[in-house]
């Protein structure tokens, strides 16, 4: 049974910050460990985030006010601080010029030198942590268009159409006492939920399930989108992962308060003199185990460091093992009945002494 990980994009408009790294380190660990057991793949496209509103509108803010800047010799913490600048100081651009930048990302692919600048930035660390780079650049015109996916969520009583009374469109679960959520604005705008859809409704069925990845904070959204994909015919999943508070707040990064807590600060600060290895095995010990997955306690460099020791330990005494039929059967109760990894539970494993070396070096296969 082949998964189709569908994960929410990050927009390219700030740096990564503990949470980003934590949802990026979570779901490259779930994909490899579940794909012991079924093939899987991710599904990554940029464009759906490019044409966002919240990516739209910081571009937009740049070129009206910060034209003429060399964002390639820019830092990820000076672009971040333009878009903590943009939300506390810029009204929305109006629809016209929304529409503007919307034609150019789906037309031709466009993306803002300041996002080319920190997707460039962002792939650095990637690197560093074993995630795959190109997972930030692969950008590809949508499997549908937009009139095709409207047509076929009404096909399933799934859609509130009132643009021939001049207002929106409407995603329409109300028969599962779920409120109308907005496709399309009353001014023509269409929202991120309909950019996803334009690509998953294509892909989704060339797999045999879909798990739909996200923040907590839009959980709405995402349960929504589980109902449409249900009521298609995809089997499909969900898995939703909490923010990690810092200094004891979850804050978005368009409040600020990230300055000295990026994926790029953290490497430099935190795990400097480290070896790769144990940066790869630190982090995610770190982000995906020691801060706890759903209510995480707040980021803390001590925290991190005793993780990245905690790493050269367990790797000074690792030695590769094939796994016995022992082995595969303690594998096999890792998984959960919908198909997804009890995350905690497999990372638990490399430091209980009951564990076979065959268990410790699959689920340690699965961290590097």
């Amino acid at each position: 049974m082949s998964t189709l990980y569908a994960p929410v994009g990050i927009t390219p408009t700030k740096p990564l910050t503990p949470s980003h790294l934590k949802g990026a380190l979570l779901l490259d660990f779930m994909r490899r460990f579940e794909g012991l057991f079924a093939p899987g793949a991710i599904w990554h496209n940029r464009r759906p985030w490019d044409i966002s509103l919240q990516t739209i509108r910081f571009w937009d803010y740049l070129d009206r006010e910060h034209a003429g800047l060399d964002f390639d010799a820019m830092s990820e913490g000076q672009i971040g601080a333009l878009y903590v600048e943009c939300h506390r100081s810029a009204a929305l651009p109006d629809a016209e010029r929304i529409a503007v930048y919307a034609r150019r990302i789906e037309d031709e692919g466009f993306v803002h030198a300041a996002s080319r600048r920190i997707l460039a930035l962002w792939g650095e660390v990637f690197v560093t942590l074993g995630l795959a780079p190109d997972a930030l650049f692969h950008s590809v015109p949508f499997g549908l268009g937009q009139e095709a996916v409207l047509d076929r969520l009404r096909a399933h009583d799934l859609l509130l159409d009132q643009r021939r009374f001049g207002g929106g469109v409407y995603l329409d679960l109300t028969d599962e006492s779920r409120p109308l959520r907005v496709l399309i604005s009353e001014q023509g705008l269409p929202n991120y939920l309909l950019a996803i859809l334009r690509d998953l409704l294509e892909h989704a069925p060339q797999h045999d399930q879909i798990c739909l990845y996200h923040d907590a904070s839009i959980e709405r959204d995402y349960e929504s989108l589980t109902r449409v994909l249900q009521r298609f015919g995809l089997p499909c999943r969900r898995v939703g992962f909490s923010r990690v508070p810092v200094e004891g707040l979850v804050l978005s990064a368009k409040q600020g308060g990230w300055e000295q807590y990026t994926g790029a600060r953290l490497l430099e600060r935190v795990a400097g003199g480290a070896s790769r290895d144990e940066i790869r095995l630190g982090f995610r010990l770190y982000f995906l185990h020691a801060l706890g997955l759903r209510h995480p306690a707040s980021y803390s460099d001590a925290g991190l460091g005793e993780c990245l020791e905690r790493a050269r330990r367990l790797l000074a005494v690792h030695e590769p093992a094939p796994p016995t039929a022992a082995d595969r059967t303690a594998l096999e109760k890792l998984m959960k009945r919908d198909g997804s990894a009890n995350v905690y539970g497999a990372l638990s494993v490399l430091e209980q002494k009951k564990a076979g070396p065959g268990l410790r070096h699959a689920v340690m296969q699965c961290l590097l």
